[in-house]
């Protein structure tokens, strides 16, 4: 066994300990959500796959026999193929960090996923052609013509990334972007130097180090949100208040309750919801804990009614109610239907409609409340007055694990999207 050889030994078996470490202070010390400690856990797993099979490789590497050899190239396949698909999990984790909106992450997600499996397919066929590389007599592996093929697909998928962390470095805190780039500069520099000095197999250790600083700095910044999480809670409950039920809600809920023709029963109907709704939203205020969804769409649907006494023919709402069965914070959708009237439909001459959908995506419940108002810029800064806005996206994250997701267009109208895993 030449010098060479022991250290490549030592680094993989390194890399090795480094994975199960991670993988265990995952599962026993994160205080990230279910999903994304699964993510963590598969990532890392495909990590120490490539790091044990690369350092068995170097184990029985240069020793005698047609099984060993065999053995030999199996071991490469298991290391190069893992080598792709912890690629493609890097690049899952990239887009989960950056919140890109659904269509545009499955897009990304579904070509990364396809140059791999088109990669796989190469490394089969490799095995009856032996284009890509091969062990030779003394079984030892060596590149072939077309080896190149594997760095300049994995580099190039490093680059899309850096790419997309660029154009959304705006949406991370300033510690998550330093732990970022560290990262990024591992991964990077590990695919350019791993093709220049192939003698040396550094490229585990170096990747378990990048996802090192992206674990640290991910559980900081988790430490740090849970810390802020009572403050804001305690403060967002004053805001709800001040905000969501306004005196300027009330006088015109009154006003327009004042102003019915006389029918009794409508009137008592119209008050008695107002009450209603006053009881629910005040009541709710002091919930730090989830509430049915059922009930949230009752607050909601009597929230359309008065307002209706006020808007008549001008605001139209539909509901599309797929889903029923789960919990989120009080008050979320409520909020974003608020707005939809407040700052989409009401300011429109003639009015318009508020749509609110719930469906189930794979192990996300997605709601949506839509309208065709007058939109805004999503690219500028809200006023105080879209205070609830900041207000849904901060519990919904800090309560379910979840994303708001806003999309607006001038003159044709606001999309507001929730998005929470099930569990």
């Amino acid at each position: 066994m030449d010098s060479f050889t022991g250290i490549n030994i030592a680094i993989e078996f390194v890399a090795v300990l480094l994975v199960c470490a991670m993988i265990m202070g995952t599962i026993a010390l994160s205080r990230k959500g279910e999903k994304d400690r699964i993510r963590f856990v598969i990532l890392m797993l495909l990590l120490g796959v490539s790091a044990l099979a690369n350092g068995l490789y170097f184990v029985f590497m240069g020793r005698e026999g047609e099984s060993i050899k065999t053995l030999l190239f199996i071991l490469k396949f298991i290391k190069i193929d893992v080598g792709f698909w912890l690629v493609a999990a890097v690049t899952d984790y990239v887009l989960e960090l950056f919140g890109e909106p659904q269509t545009r992450k499955k897009i990304y997600k579904t070509v990364v996923y396809t140059i791999m499996g088109a990669m796989t397919v190469l490394l089969i066929v490799n095995i009856f052609v032996n284009f890509m590389y091969s062990v030779n007599e003394s079984n030892v592996y060596q590149r072939n013509t077309a080896f190149f093929i594997i760095y300049l697909v994995e580099g190039l998928v490093w680059a899309a990334d850096a790419v997309l962390f660029f154009l959304h470095r705006k949406a991370l805190s300033k510690l998550v972007k330093r732990t970022f780039y560290i990262s990024l500069f591992f991964l990077v520099a590990t695919t350019i130097l791993q093709f220049v000095f192939a003698q040396i197999a550094f490229y585990d250790i170096m990747i378990a180090m990048g996802i090192v600083f992206l674990l640290f700095g991910d559980q900081i910044q988790m430490r740090e949100q849970l810390v802020e999480r009572d403050e804001q809670l305690s403060q967002q409950k004053v805001k709800l208040l001040q905000r969501q039920v306004s005196p300027h809600f009330i006088y015109n809920s009154l006003t327009a309750i004042q102003a019915l023709p006389g029918n009794p029963e409508e009137t008592k109907k119209a008050i008695g919801d107002f009450a209603k709704y006053l009881r629910e939203s005040l009541s709710t205020i002091d919930q730090n804990t989830l509430i049915p969804f059922k009930k949230e769409l009752e607050n909601v649907q009597i929230y359309f009614r008065l307002e209706k006494i006020r808007f008549g023919k001008m605001l139209q709402v539909e509901y599309d109610i797929k889903e029923t069965e789960f919990e989120l914070p009080a008050m979320c959708v409520q909020i974003l239907a608020e707005n939809a009237v407040k700052h989409g439909v009401s300011v429109r001459r003639e009015g318009g409609k508020v749509r609110i959908t719930t469906k189930r995506e794979g192990d996300d419940i997605v709601i949506t409340v839509e309208d065709d108002g007058v939109g805004f810029d999503v690219t500028k800064q809200m006023d105080a007055s879209h205070i609830g806005i900041d207000n849904v996206r901060s519990r919904v994250k800090t309560l379910v694990g979840g994303e708001l997701f806003i999309e607006s267009e001038i003159d044709k109208g606001t999309v507001a999207t929730i998005r929470f895993p099930l569990s």
